[in-house]
């Protein structure tokens, strides 16, 4: 299964989530991989594998495309079960996806081995629109899209569907959509879960809003430290991060566990 977290605006954890639900797979025994199609490969530090983007510089998605590296020499081990492969130049990749069709079947087929091998393709995207991306979409079997709850966090919801319509995805595609940062204390995200409720039973016939994520500004900690959520290793974290980390294991769980695949 090929899928992905998405959203036109950057920020808005997209990248955290699909890299924390590629691991609760992988640490339940699923075979997962993460196809990072951006330049800064970000999902790689939340894993505190950055070093493992820089120390080859033979080993891209690019080369394999060429055929200069097989797939299997490319692969950067994450975790048990969870593997990744990195992007040098996105712009490039659309440029030839563009203007040359060989590329595109190629790129393609490279995907659909992919989706032999595991049996769950994450493909982490940028926010910018490009070919690569409706590429992509269009091999994607489901997509989540993740929506900042503010109201700039609504206004990149509505930019977003209307991105696919224009370029043709199908918005039957997007099976759930995942309201991120809510807090009870604050009316903000109040009226703009309010509002994504609206717009997505207007637009999205099949999609199902899901149980808000919580503010938690300590996932970031664990991110600079490397650690997913699901690690079982917690050395060098103090007693509240511990803490703080369990609380998130039992958000991401019950939230993984509602989607379906």
């Amino acid at each position: 299964m090929i899928l992905t977290y998405f959203c036109k605006k950057g920020g808005v954890g997209k990248t955290t989530v699909l890299g924390e639900n590629a691991a609760y797979l992988a640490s339940i025994g699923k075979k997962v991989m993460i196809v990072s199609i951006d330049d800064q490969n970000s999902v790689f530090e939340m894993f505190g594998k950055s070093k493992e983007v820089f120390n080859r510089e033979d080993n891209f998605i690019e080369h394999i495309l060429t055929n200069s590296i097989t797939i299997d020499a490319a692969i950067i081990p994450i975790r048990e079960n969870l593997d990744a492969l990195k992007t040098l130049n996105i712009d490039m990749i659309s440029k030839k996806l563009t203007l040359e069709r060989p590329f595109e079947k190629e790129f393609v087929q490279m995907i659909k081995e992919l989706d032999k091998k595991y049996d769950y393709v994450f493909v982490d995207l940028p926010p910018s629109s490009n070919r690569t991306s409706e590429v992509l979409f269009e091999l994607c079997d489901q997509i989540i899209l993740i929506v900042e709850l503010n109201k700039l966090g609504v206004n990149g919801f509505y930019n977003t569907l209307q991105y696919f319509t224009d370029c043709g995805i199908e918005l039957d595609k997007i099976k759930y959509v995942l309201p991120n940062g809510f807090s009870k204390m604050k009316s903000v995200p109040s009226v703009a879960l309010e509002e994504i409720d609206v717009i997505t039973k207007e637009n999205l016939r099949n999609a199902n809003v899901l149980k808000p994520i919580p503010e938690k500004a300590n996932i970031q900690t664990l991110q600079q430290r490397g650690i997913s959520v699901f690690d079982l290793d917690t050395t060098g974290l103090n007693p509240y991060q511990k803490n703080q980390k369990k609380i998130l294991v039992e958000v991401f769980t019950e939230l993984f566990e509602t989607i379906k695949f």
